[in-house]
């Protein structure tokens, strides 16, 4: 047998000091340069600069990179509110003008959508909010710096473990920046440093909510000065070492405009835009044009952040998710909130469900609101139903197009779609479509 070797190809060497002209930018607020019939994606960089940058990632096609050195500078350009803008991994876009980012995003959108379709797509006003002091949720990171023998509590920086230290975020709402500055104290005198893990808060109308994640049962001091703690600042604490535990307070709830009040666990997921979460509400309740003759189906539903507001404006409601505690929570959540023409159902949605008991109700009207990965693998078995309308909340809009792609094969239109500003300073976008049945 003969074998042959191939010598290895050598590492491409970092590029440094290329210059490039930015055209454009994406969504996630990455300039766009074209150098030599490539296509660039370069951080920190706008349209109309002319930038050096450095090379991250080389592909045939595209090549990514950061900008090292602005030659020529965009008027859009802003000086970084926070100051751990540089290292910090949780915001992207400080560096740019609120209406450029907001802009950039709704254009990648719209154009992602309008070549979807021949017929006209009305393309409605984005929905916005504070630009700052937005976000009810956090998670913070613990660590014991062996060098320097001293607890460091922040964010992760960013592309990297390493920690960057934190006593205020511009985007956190105030009840949680208050709290930074007091955990810090709390944490530097913690008897096992070691065993400390990360931090979840999250801002309830009821007060704020805190979870500790440790290795390990805590030390009877420990514990005494934590629960000490929670009393003093009025936190809903919750411990987690193998299961999560809740040691002081209440359950953590948020209320919506209608005087629906939520209850959620602290690992739940719920939107961390409060003010933005009840304009999509209202704008998804608007849309579907609901009436006392509709019958709703939700789809990954939650705890019922649309199903149970919604409900009050329909004959009846059905709200479906694929996580067994979610289904209880959202039933004990209609519950409370007198909501009794809902059902909720536990269903795999990536199953087809023609023989699931709910699926005797004629839905006219549908919502799905799904994770990043979209709701392809549950289309078919959607259209199937044949509702007049479909209102699809995304927060991927790679995701969305596609599935939109399936929607119209099953003689769907897409009428109308606007772009919810639900996470300013990131380049994280939020969207809102509604599909129509044709005739």
């Amino acid at each position: 047998m003969v074998l042959l070797y191939q010598a290895k190809k050598p590492p491409r060497v970092a590029q440094n000091n290329i210059v490039a002209e930015i055209s454009a930018l994406d969504y996630q607020g990455v300039g766009v340069a074209k150098i030599n019939g490539k296509t660039w994606f370069i951080e920190n960089a706008l349209p109309g600069e002319r930038v050096q940058f450095k090379v991250t990632e080389e592909k045939g096609r595209y090549g990514k990179g950061t900008a090292t050195r602005i030659l020529q500078p965009s008027a859009a350009r802003r000086e970084a509110k926070c100051p751990h803008y540089a290292q910090c991994g949780g915001c992207q876009s400080q560096h740019i003008d609120a209406a450029l980012q907001r802009e950039s995003k709704q254009h990648a959108l719209f154009r992602r959508l309008r070549a979807l379709q021949a017929e006209q797509i009305e393309m409605m006003p984005m929905i916005v909010g504070e630009q700052w002091q937005y976000r009810r949720r956090a998670r913070l990171s613990l660590m014991f710096d062996i060098k320097s023998k001293r607890l460091i509590l922040g964010f992760r920086q960013k592309n990297s473990q390493d920690i960057v230290p934190i006593r205020h975020c511009d985007v956190l709402v105030p009840a949680l920046n208050d709290l930074l500055p007091k955990l810090t104290a709390l944490f530097a005198d913690w008897s096992a440093p070691k065993a400390l893990g990360h931090i979840e808060l999250v801002a309830a109308d009821n007060g704020v909510a805190m979870l500790l994640r440790h290795m390990g049962k805590a030390a009877e001091q420990d514990r005494k000065r934590l629960l000490a703690f929670a009393e003093q600042e009025r936190l809903m604490l919750f411990w987690q070492d193998d299961a999560v535990e809740h040691w002081f307070g209440g359950a953590p709830y948020y209320r919506l405009s209608d005087g629906t009040q939520l209850y959620f666990d602290i690992r739940d997921f719920i939107q961390i835009n409060g003010a933005l979460n009840q304009r999509m509400i209202d704008t998804a309740t608007d849309w579907l044009d609901l009436n006392d003759g509709d019958n709703l189906l939700d789809l990954f539903c939650g705890m019922g952040n649309f199903t149970l507001p919604l409900s009050r404006k329909v004959k009846s409601a059905v709200g479906i998710e694929g996580v067994s505690a979610m289904v209880e929570k959202a039933g004990k959540n209609a519950e409370r909130n007198q909501c009794h023409n809902v059902q909720f159902y536990r269903n795999d949605l990536d199953q087809p469900f023609a023989d699931q008991a709910w699926t005797n109700t004629r839905f006219n009207k549908i919502l799905l609101d799904p994770p990043r990965s979209g709701a392809a693998f549950a289309l078919n078995a959607l259209c199937a139903l044949g509702a007049e309308k479909v209102l699809y909340v995304s927060c991927n809009p790679a995701t969305l197009v596609r599935d939109a792609e399936i929607l119209l094969n099953f003689g769907y239109r897409l009428k109308k779609a606007a772009m919810i500003d639900m996470f300013p300073n990131t380049g994280h976008l939020e969207s809102i479509s509604l599909f129509e049945k044709q005739q």
